[in-house]
């Protein structure tokens, strides 16, 4: 188990999260380290599109006090395409009586949709991001059932689940009401603890913070409308006098802040009359495009793209040209250019002064079958064709999926025609029960057939309901590696490879009929992985007679890349990832020892003038020091002359929590000498900026490496103070985290947060060669 551990920056000391006592807690030891990394478990609300596969990740704790509950935090991961915990527009959180509960509807006998909050406390960002939903809800006692469920949207963030952890009974479940997963009864049970913590609180909605404009206490239809006006100076009078007793707040209760009083008095009123007028309406930016944007605006005032509460214009609103290999330009923001593969030309240029690439001839596809060479595209257009490219040729082009390739192997089952036996298909994989799967192997082209049919008689009260025909293929993952699938047919389509123990997608394409594709998947060894191939239903009607049935997919699979494999601290060549774990390294993917230097083994200061920073099991603290942050530090020293210094400490990105800094030697560096100025740091005597970067070996709280920087100071004189900082624009950036040297009460160090020199209660970290 790592000790206290803590960083220091944006938002001050990080420290325990929670409220009132533990009700449940499987998040366990805030480092991390209770965390099992073996696996996650789908839990995710999908777009519409995708909204057959809506999941919940659910897990059991006694309730026997029959206490309300305060928070509830989760750890949120992903996959699948999944990026960043921004990616999630919000969550849920769900309370049920029985897990069955949730295989019919998501939402729980105590519900409430929230805005992501991540929690800064939670040191474990390898893991995922914690998030915290701070409420009031009143459960039942004895066991209950909770969860917390993502909004992400599988196009543009993959898929999100919960990670599972050492913590628990090895006890929980997974509801799918829209039955895309196939799971018996829309749930299942999984041998596994899951990543949630639930805290008690109190059920008395008068404990509850009141509002952000306390004074909008109603409206023309009795709830606040973003108005203080004669609506809630009549709703706080015709309240007067009334007191919560513990199961509501009286409507007219505004004051005091934060909380209020649970009484209705003068007090409020006043506080009502002095608000009249106001407009409490939340406001944003209001980004217009190419013609402008406006910030502090209300939404309803907003005739562009309202960005949300407290965005801002310039940090939020970009639009400009969007220019293409074939001379075409469309305009709009950076990241729909990059999605429509083009090239963004700035914020505010138009296509009529955009600098637009000028085409040039390339293949041209009229139809599946049929391509002309050395067309420009406007001329491929005047055909009635499609572009392929620049310098593209017919003969290495594809135009489209015509007929399954010779030599492949027939999927050995016929078109799936209506029936009333909805487990019949011997490769319906774990859409069956029980579950069957067809098999490829790698370099294999299968031949097959896909449908829509009927299943008569399959619906909860005897009516013939619409399914589509799904193909499973297993095949051997033992060695892992990167896999390939390619395909298309007669049909539009779904392809792409499932991981059958999270029964989730790891990547897959959407493909239209006659469309071919290819997407490929890093997978690491072992596991159950099977290529999915699957009637798009978007598509519409696909039945045996209609005859569009065919499809062909292949699998190609290659080792993983050899890379940098370091041993202790020695470079000793690019390995697989197997050869490099059996001579106890670590693989550094993407990396070879012809530029990779692996880091070096941490060393204490040997100069006679120095503090060495605490051990990765010791009571330490990292503090920001960052111009662009508004923090500095200092250490205190006594040194007659500064030829050398180097310092120690932490390269972290804080964006609503912290995160791994992934270029710590590309951090700008800047320091300074000073005086003793009354036991804190007094006049400079000399400054300057740069350092030599090094890396080390030691690695905090399980996920933060330890980075070390030498600065040439030349400094002939005496010296009382040493500061450090990095030089970043500000939050997003990387910041340098000085590290500790001795536990919090036991040392001395300086901060200046931009209102002057102030005493810490911790050393920090030098080495100082005169």
């Amino acid at each position: 188990m790592h000790s206290t551990t803590a960083l220091l920056g944006a938002a001050a000391m990080i420290t325990s999260a929670g409220a009132g006592t533990a009700l449940m807690d499987q998040i366990g030891d805030m480092s991390g380290s209770d965390i099992d990394t073996t696996n996650m478990l789908a839990s995710q609300y999908f777009e519409a599109a995708y909204s057959v596969y809506d999941i919940a990740a659910i897990d059991d704790f006694d309730n026997t006090s029959g206490s309300a509950a305060g928070s509830v935090s989760a750890i949120i991961s992903g996959w699948n395409g999944y990026t960043t915990i921004d990616g999630v527009s919000g969550v849920q959180v769900n309370f049920y009586m029985a897990p069955e509960d949730a295989a019919a509807n998501l939402v729980g006998y105590s519900s409430s949709d929230a805005a992501v909050t991540v929690d800064p406390n939670w040191l474990g960002q390898i893991y995922g991001d914690m998030v915290t939903v701070d409420g009031s809800w009143a459960i039942a006692s004895g066991t209950q059932y909770v969860t917390l469920i993502p909004v992400n949207e599988f196009g543009t963030n993959g898929q999100t689940g919960v990670p599972i952890t050492f913590i628990g009974d090895m006890n929980c479940w997974q509801a799918n009401p829209g039955g895309g997963f196939g799971m018996p009864g829309n749930w299942q049970v999984a041998a596994s603890n899951l990543a949630f913590r639930v805290m008690s609180g109190s059920a008395d909605p008068c404990d509850a913070p009141l509002p952000s404009c306390p004074a909008d206490i109603s409206g023309p239809t009795g709830e606040p409308d973003g108005f203080v006006g004669v609506d809630d100076v009549l709703a706080c009078v015709g309240t007067f006098g009334q007191t919560g007793d513990g199961s509501f707040r009286p409507q007219g209760d505004c004051f005091p802040p934060p909380y209020g009083d649970c009484t209705v008095n003068v007090d409020d009123l006043l506080t009502v009359i002095a608000a009249f007028g106001n407009d409490c309406r939340p406001r944003g930016a209001c980004c217009m495009g190419l013609a402008g944007c406006d910030d502090n605006v209300v939404e309803d005032d907003c005739v562009g793209d309202w960005l949300g509460e407290d965005s801002d214009c310039t940090d939020d609103c970009h639009a400009g040209a969007c220019c293409f290999l074939d001379g075409s330009c469309t305009e709009g923001t950076p990241s729909e250019c990059s999605s429509a593969g083009g090239i963004y030309a700035g914020d505010g240029i138009d296509c009529a002064t955009a600098d637009c690439p000028q085409p040039s001839a390339g293949a041209c596809c009229i139809s599946a079958s049929d391509c002309l060479d050395g067309l420009l595209p406007a001329d491929c257009l005047e055909f009635g064709g499609n572009y392929m490219g620049e310098g593209t040729e017919c003969a290495t082009t594809s135009c489209g999926w015509t007929e399954c390739p010779d030599g492949s192997t027939d999927e050995g089952v016929p078109c799936q025609e209506d029936t009333n036996d909805p487990n019949g298909d011997p490769n319906g994989g774990m859409n069956v029960n029980p579950p069957a799967f067809g098999a490829i192997a790698n370099g294999e082209t299968i031949c097959g057939y896909m449908s829509t049919f009927t299943c008569l008689g399959c619906g909860d009260s005897g009516e013939d309901l619409n399914y589509r025909d799904t193909d499973w293929y297993l095949f051997d993952n033992s060695g892992g590696g990167e896999w390939t699938i390619s395909g298309g047919g007669e049909s539009a389509l779904i392809m792409g490879v499932v991981d059958n123990d999270a029964l989730a997608f790891v990547d897959y394409m959407v493909l239209e009929a006659g469309q071919e594709g290819a997407v490929t998947v890093t997978l690491p060894a072992g596991g159950s992985y099977a290529v999915w191939v699957g009637q798009n239903f978007d598509g519409g009607d696909n039945t045996c007679s209609m005859g569009t049935n065919l499809y062909s997919v292949t699998l190609v699979g290659a080792a993983a890349p050899a890379s940098a494999c370091c041993v202790i601290t020695e470079c000793v060549g690019d390995l697989d990832p197997t050869d490099c774990a059996a001579l106890g390294g670590s693989y550094v993917s993407g990396e070879s020892c012809d530029t990779y230097t692996c880091p070096a083994s941490y060393e204490p200061c040997t100069t006679g003038n120095g503090e060495d920073p605490l051990g990765i099991d010791d009571s330490w603290t990292a503090g920001t020091s960052d111009t662009g942050a508004g923090y500095l530090r200092a250490a205190g020293i006594s040194a007659s002359s500064v030829s050398q210094c180097t310092i120690y400490g932490l390269g972290l990105i804080y964006n609503n929590g912290w995160g791994d800094c992934s270029t710590p030697g590309d951090i700008g560096m800047t320091w300074s000498l000073m005086t003793d100025g009354g036991g804190l740091p007094g006049s400079e005597v000399a400054t300057g900026s740069g350092a030599a970067y090094f890396g080390t070996d030691l690695v905090y709280a399980g996920a933060y490496a330890l980075h070390g920087w030498t600065f040439d100071m030349g400094y002939g004189g005496s010296a009382d103070w040493v500061s450090a900082a990095s030089t970043s624009g500000g939050q997003g950036e990387c910041w340098f985290l000085w590290m500790s040297s001795t536990a919090s009460g036991a040392g001395s160090s300086a901060l200046d947060d931009g209102t002057g020199w102030a005493a810490e209660v911790f050393g920090l970290n030098y080495c100082i060669t005169e």
